[in-house]
């Protein structure tokens, strides 16, 4: 059994990782967290907005949010595909607690169809997890 895992992250913006040798990542799928280390069996599965953290050799780890996506480990290597990401480092609570604020007031609206429902409940629940993230409630 290998001792670590090869990381993929991307998202249509950008690339965060290619082929990084981390120890461990902890995400948030439809079951809820699920924590990956290396010998873990092959799967697939959808990720549900929610923190994820990885941890390199030696290394803290780096922590961040993402906004649903796909992610498949095979061989030990995990490959996330995530629709948004972004690292702690680069979260703004003002913009979140904004994004909040705007998503808490449309969905008061009674003219919301299904489609603008969902929107807006997965930008509340994203500017929630963003400020959890970095402390700020």
């Amino acid at each position: 059994m290998a001792d670590e895992l090869k990381l993929k992250i991307l998202s249509p913006e950008r690339r965060i990782l290619e082929e990084a040798k981390v120890e461990e990542v902890t995400l948030t799928g439809t079951e809820g967290q699920i924590q990956i280390l290396p010998g873990h069996a092959a799967m697939i599965g959808v990720l549900e907005t929610g923190p994820f953290h990885y941890r390199a050799s030696g290394n803290e780890g780096v922590w961040g949010v993402i906004s649903t996506g796909f992610f498949e480990v095979k061989d030990d290597e995990l490959t996330i595909l995530a629709e948004t990401l972004e690292l702690k480092s680069e979260i703004d609570v003002h913009r979140a607690k904004k994004a909040q604020q705007l998503a808490e007031e449309t969905l008061k609206a009674a003219d919301l169809d299904e489609s603008q429902f969902k929107k807006y409940q997965l930008k509340l629940q994203r500017s929630l997890v963003r400020q959890h993230l970095i402390g700020h409630k």
